[in-house]
């Protein structure tokens, strides 16, 4: 059971229940910071792009970052930029949307 605002209460159960991490007590480095390319991306949403812009700061490409869905894409997409950003986009959102920022990042700074 949770107490809502006024007379309002509501019943909890697993299906209705989510979690919202906590902000960042340090500051992110902002929307302005990130790359242009994910600043303006047609398939990342707002809340994604706060996501990235709430880490302390930029992130680097992390050499030991290995997945095979990433190796898949560069492979599949390199004779192709346009769809190949796309597809690091969208696959970028699926982690950002399962609370995944680091990999998230990873995927996106794959393209630098």
């Amino acid at each position: 059971m949770a107490r809502l605002g006024g007379d309002w209460y509501a019943k909890i159960d697993g299906t209705n229940l989510f979690k919202v991490a906590k902000p960042n007590t340090q500051l992110g480095i902002g929307i302005d910071a990130l790359p242009e390319s994910i600043r303006k991306s047609t398939i990342l949403t707002g809340n994604n792009l706060g996501q990235l812009a709430n880490v302390h700061e930029m992130p680097f490409v992390d050499p030991a970052f290995y997945d095979d869905r990433l190796k898949n894409i560069i492979q599949y997409y390199s004779i192709n930029p346009d769809e190949m950003d796309k597809e690091l986009h969208r696959y970028a959102k699926e982690l950002l949307d399962a609370g995944k920022v680091s990999e998230a990042w990873q995927v996106l700074l794959a393209d630098y």
